[in-house]
């Protein structure tokens, strides 16, 4: 049921289909308390919000879809076979590889292969991972493929293609090269490519974890951390392959002659240069830096007595050999997973020729640098932000380039339309600038503006938040029952943070963390922190962070990360708090496209009373509102009263879906209303990764998933787990062998939520080890 009831304000549907002809259309501060006894609502609920549809840093490319017909489920690599047929491969991690002609309008594909019965898909790093065709496909109908089997280990097969079908792989012909075992299911690594001189190269990562605990990275007696080289054309004695001669650690004791360069972390796509032969890998950090490197024979990359260029572990063990730097690295506000790319050889962007292109797999920026002759770095500059989680890079046999992404989608670069000086000249830097505000000074919204709120908010180390919406002139929002609601381009969601001042009252500081526009524009109480905004603009979502001035009168947009402290009341007196404005970057590691980029604004979370107000300009109204309601509306009732939405919800279907109301006192609850408490913090603070398809993927936090499916109980935990051993994701009864708990307890890069945030969640905390204690025991 809707939570929140309207008395002696029925819904009416030709009340409020009425409304459609001028919701959208002027702005006015005037406000209409409409038939008696309804709840005020805001004479027009729209504004022109173009001055932020532009970009600060407008970049010089943009994405588009190369094959618009065509949709693949996670795919992992774009690969052509050598054989003139201008074919392209695209590898799906589930164990599936389709092939298609190289057309624009090309509207299906045919099953290359599927090994799905022995690809294991328990990790989200695990499955297939890899595939390269012969240099001499051809002739000899040869390819290779990378992919995570049971029990736990890395395998590179051999397969032939059919005689009959150039389409089809014969199923039956995999002979395995080499079988890997792995300690752990991430850091699998994955990439194969055949170099320039006939040899297969395999990229692996340190087996997993966090920290490389076995120390592998170092350690040439173990093919983990390593780039490997193989000659799949002859066979040394009990091997199906030669390990080349001229490897470097042929020979050397206590080394494995098959790897070729090492110190390496997790090798995130390798790939040669078609001109020049170079390898290029991304690799990917831990804590804080991620890196791009030039592999040359025998090379030290470092890892783990360095993260880029920087010390992590300088006691650990290492072989002695000389560290390699990479060359070039960025810091975690850019992004937290490397994916390498390749180097550029085609003619669709000549300016671009020879630039080597990588990418972030969570934020979706992608950079192009230029080394000269002796590979030393010359330019290095972001051309693109995408939205999109880029899993891999491939050339197709012309050398255009693509991009595989987790939308299902192909990409291909363009050029920007437009000025892009004039855009960033065009851009609010000062919030008081955006039109979202009457007042930055006195905290008043613009007339247009949307208050709402949620019933559990993402945590943010105890900030006060107040959140509006604005709409777009002649715009609306698309209703959905149960995920996130679509918001049209120009759409503008605004969400501000307090930190209470030293002087504040204690009674003010027990309040839930929800303030009216009337107390947000107190600023003796309260300390404005930030306003982040949410812009969807016409080549997507971007988040901006505004941060307001010590006279509390405006805030200033950022252009990257920032840090800094602020003096806080607490149960121990006055103490300093760290706070982390994040960068454009940091928001869209949030807002990710399989959560739908809009995280609070859908019907679980927004199916509440309307508890906040307007403007300054509904104050007038504020008793009259009183006497006249015993309770506040529902918000999406009013919402729907008002003409917001495109499609809206009928009476019919008001049996929707709700969030319990946020925060809670665990001691009060029984079982089940423990795990409905503890499902629905798990989907406000987790879902936007763990959900399918999915930055993380599994397991899979969603309130709507049944904690039997949600892969979350005596489930194995994966990457880097910081729990006890013997620990499970959730372990029923036992909150100190759950790494859940664990992670939502510790500080550090294996927190969770992992990004600004530096205090735990005491209330959350007593919750999940309430909820835990409380599963009964596996049988």
């Amino acid at each position: 049921m809707l939570r929140g009831s309207v008395k002696r304000c029925p819904i009416i549907v030709s009340a409020f289909l009425t409304m459609g002809a001028f919701a959208f259309s002027i702005v006015s501060p005037a406000w209409s308390n409409g038939p008696e006894g309804a709840w005020p609502r805001p004479e027009k609920i729209s504004s022109d919000t173009s001055k932020l549809l532009g970009s600060p840093d407008p970049l010089p490319l943009e994405t588009e879809p190369a094959f618009p017909r065509l949709r693949f489920e996670r795919p992992v690599t774009i690969a052509y076979a050598p054989d003139g047929t201008n074919r392209l491969f695209v590898v799906e991690q589930h164990g599936v590889i389709h092939v298609f002609p190289n057309r624009p309008d090309v509207d299906r594909t045919s099953v290359f292969l599927d090994i799905r019965e022995v690809v294991s898909r328990d990790h989200n790093e695990e499955g297939l991972l890899g595939l390269a065709f012969h240099p001499r496909y051809k002739e000899n109908g040869r390819f290779f493929v990378y992919y995570s089997t049971k029990p736990r280990a890395s395998v590179i097969s051999a397969f032939r293609v059919s005689a009959k079908d150039p389409n089809r792989a014969e199923r039956d012909s995999e002979e395995v090269l080499m079988k890997i075992e792995q300690p752990y299911g991430n850091h699998n690594g994955g990439s194969i490519e055949f170099g320039p001189d006939g040899c297969l190269y395999i990229g692996l990562g340190d087996g997993g974890s966090a920290n490389d605990p076995h120390g592998h990275g170092q350690n040439l007696n173990t093919l983990l951390g390593s780039i490997l080289r193989i000659d799949v054309d002859h066979r040394d004695p009990g091997l199906a392959y030669a390990v080349p001669k001229d490897n470097p650690f042929v020979g050397r004791e206590g080394a494995r002659g098959e790897i070729w360069a090492y110190g390496l972390r997790n090798v995130w796509r390798l790939t040669f240069d078609r001109v020049t032969g170079d390898l290029w890998v991304g690799d990917v950090g831990q804590n804080r830096y991620e890196e791009v490197d030039i592999i040359v024979r025998g090379g030290n990359y470092g890892w783990k007595v360095r993260e880029g260029f920087h010390s992590f572990d300088p006691d650990a063990e290492t072989t002695g050999d000389p560290l390699i730097h990479p060359v070039v690295e960025y810091f975690r506000h850019e992004g937290m997973s490397v994916t390498g790319g390749c180097v550029y050889r085609g003619r669709r962007l000549p300016e671009y020729y020879g630039a080597y292109f990588y990418a972030d797999y969570v934020t979706g920026n992608l950079w192009a640098l230029r080394v000269n002759d002796r590979r030393e770095l010359t330019e290095n500059r972001k051309v693109a932000r995408t939205n999109l989680n880029i899993a891999a890079f491939g050339e197709d046999e012309a050398g255009e380039m693509y991009l595989a992404a987790f939308d299902g989608l192909i990409h291909r670069l363009r050029r920007r339309p437009g000025d892009i000086g004039a855009l960033a000249a065009a851009f609010p830097r000062r919030l008081s600038e955006t039109g979202l505000f009457r007042s930055t000074k006195d905290f008043e919204p613009c007339e247009a503006a949307l208050p709402y709120d949620v019933n559990v908010p993402l945590w943010s180390d105890g900030a006060a938040k107040h959140r509006f919406v604005v709409l777009p002139q002649g715009r609306s929002v698309q209703f959905h029952p149960e995920h996130a609601w679509e918001f049209p381009v120009g759409a503008v969601l605004v969400k501000t943070f307090f930190l209470p001042r030293p002087g504040a009252s204690s009674a003010l500081l027990k309040s839930p963390p929800r303030l009216s526009t009337k107390e947000a524009g107190d600023s003796e109480a309260w300390r404005r922190l930030e306003t982040r905004l949410l812009v969807h603009a016409p080549d997507g979502w971007q988040g901006y962070t505004y941060v307001w001035n010590d006279e509390q009168t405006d805030a200033v947009l950022i252009d990257g990360a920032e840090r800094r402290e602020f003096p806080v009341p607490g149960e121990q007196g006055i103490a300093p708090q760290a706070w982390y404005f994040p960068s454009r970057s940091d928001c869209m590691a949030c807002h990710t496209p399989a959560a739908g980029f809009v995280l609070g604004l859908k019907t679980p979370q927004m199916n509440r009373p309307m508890t906040t107000d307007f403007s300054r300009a509904a104050e007038a109204t504020q008793a009259a509102r009183t006497e006249a309601f015993a309770e506040p509306p529902n918000q999406i009732a009013a919402w729907r009263e008002w003409g917001v939405f495109a499609d809206p919800p009928s009476e019919s279907t008001f049996e929707l879906p709700a969030f319990p109301d946020w925060p809670v006192t665990a001691e009060n609850l029984g079982r089940e209303e423990l795990e409905r408490h503890a499902r629905a913090y798990l989907d406000s603070n987790c879902a936007m990764c763990h959900v399918p398809n999915g930055i993380v993927g599994r397991p899979d936090f969603r309130f709507g998933t049944p904690t039997s499916k949600s892969q979350l109980i005596g489930v194995n935990p994966g990457q880097g787990s910081i729990a006890p051993a013997g620990s499970k994701l959730v372990l029923p009864g036992d909150p100190g062998r759950s790494e859940l708990w664990h992670r939502l307890e510790t500080l550090g890069p294996r927190r969770m939520p992992p990004l600004a945030s530096s205090v735990p969640d005491a209330t959350a905390l007593r919750l999940i080890e309430a909820w835990i204690r409380s599963l009964p025991p596996a049988r």
